[in-house]
């Protein structure tokens, strides 16, 4: 995979040399910073990314990529927040590469210059950028931030395992799950369990999909899953989404073969403990490498809740913010912004990381097409995406860490101690709309 990639990235940066010229370098440089948290893997992916472009178009227009890497996502917040709530913008990077963690904090910020305005005036065409990923960052009806690292959530399987079991195919819906699960399952003479079908509790991520999937389309909570405001109120108590859920959940649970485990799962369906997990597409390639020899891996699309669940998932992942220092180099970011969602930066970096391509150009490239014939794991997430309904979208909410936990505690609990489904969502919803209510009395 290195070895293709290298040869993409070779070829690339000769079809920019041809089609951009050998003009003499601009003497009065631009420094752009880009401030990201990109590591092992996507760090190489970073900087070949930066290193192409300022030996290409950046040497050309007077354009200097600085990738700084601040550790974790919330890193990155933490420290931008630090000086935009300050009065010394100078020291904000030109563009910063966040998750939707960081939304609530990023939307209405002064400092933001929204990537729908940038394109504007540059006369850039939206419509190549996939429209899921599109609304994925879209606020009040306009494009904040620019997709780059797009994902969706995959059901990762033991296909060696399956196989054994007679197991044909992957679960299509939790049905399913719930019937594969006893024949995954594997215990000791002392009845201790060495295998589990499934590990895993869910949160705040895969709950998007699994609530907004059902109906076609429904939301979790109000203004549009606070895509058009700050939340109110949930809405899976009333639309009965979470409750569907539930009651679904609660008979794998009964099977005795789901774990409910809250950390270390990846490494677990690696070694083989377990048969199933949800995760990331962008975890494809490390999961991979993780499990090397010892079976093979099976990627299949989120197991719907129901029949009646065609909604498919939403979008992951997070994207690139430009940010207003004073420094007036908004045009010069834009250019490094437009560069990394090409229809070719964005095959690399799909190619290196494992994330899907946001440009829509990317798709009808030969070597794309290369690229997905040879690596089919890969073609699934793709494929999940495009079939899915592009207004299923994530939510954004404030106190998104204790949300996350609201929804991961009270499924535990309601599990552990048997409680009735319609008390455990009545229960979900009163703590979730006290955070909504305790952030918006600090906004009056």
């Amino acid at each position: 995979m290195k070895k293709h990639l290298a040869s993409i990235l070779i070829l690339f940066s000769v079809s920019i040399l041809f089609a951009t010229g050998t003009k003499e370098e601009n003497p009065t440089v631009k420094t752009i910073t880009w401030w990201h948290s990109n590591s092992g893997l996507l760090q190489d992916a970073t900087d070949t990314m930066v290193k192409q472009f300022n030996d290409t178009i950046g040497k050309e227009e007077g354009i200097k990529v600085n990738a700084v890497y601040q550790g974790k996502a919330s890193d990155v917040l933490t420290k931008a927040k630090a000086i935009w709530q300050g009065t010394n913008y100078a020291d904000l990077p030109d563009i910063i590469q966040l998750d939707a963690q960081a939304i609530m904090d990023l939307r209405d910020n002064p400092r933001l210059i929204p990537a729908e305005s940038l394109a504007g005036e540059n006369t850039y065409d939206l419509g190549q950028i996939v429209e899921s990923t599109r609304l994925s960052q879209t606020y009040k009806g306009k494009m904040i931030g620019m997709p780059f690292n797009s994902s969706t959530i995959l059901l990762y399987y033991n296909k060696t395992a399956f196989e054994e079991a007679g197991i044909a195919q992957p679960p299509k819906d939790i049905d399913e799950m719930i019937a594969d699960a006893p024949l995954l399952l594997k215990k000791d003479e002392s009845g201790n369990v060495m295998r589990w079908a499934f590990s895993g509790v869910p949160t705040t991520y895969e709950l998007c999909a699994w609530l907004g999937q059902q109906n076609g389309l429904s939301l979790i909570c109000d203004q549009n899953n606070g895509h058009d405001g700050i939340p109110t109120k949930v809405l899976f108590d009333e639309n009965g989404t979470m409750e569907t859920f539930l009651a679904k959940w609660k008979r794998l649970y009964d099977t005795g073969a789901l774990e409910n485990a809250t950390s270390g799962v990846t490494a677990s369906f690696a070694s083989g403990r377990t048969t199933m997990m949800l995760a990331s597409t962008s975890q494809l390639t490390t999961v991979l490498d993780m499990v090397g020899n010892r079976f093979e891996v099976g990627v299949a699309y989120l197991p719907r809740v129901n029949d009646q669940a065609t909604g498919g998932v939403n979008i992951g992942g997070g994207a690139l913010y430009a940010l207003d220092n004073g420094s007036g180099h908004s045009k010069a970011a834009w250019k490094f912004i437009e560069f990394a969602v090409s229809k070719e930066q964005q095959l690399a970096w799909h190619v290196a990381t494992g994330y899907f391509p946001v440009n829509t150009g990317t798709y009808e490239l030969d070597a794309f097409k290369q690229h997905i014939k040879g690596q089919p794991l890969f073609a699934t997430a793709i494929q999940q995406m495009q079939n899915s309904n592009p207004k299923l979208q994530g939510i954004w909410v404030p106190s998104s860490y204790q949300i996350y936990y609201a929804f991961q505690s009270s499924i535990m609990k309601m599990l552990a101690e048997g409680k009735d489904i319609h008390q455990a969502t009545e229960e979900m919803a009163k703590e979730i709309n006290g955070y909504f209510a305790a952030y918006l009395a600090t906004q009056q």
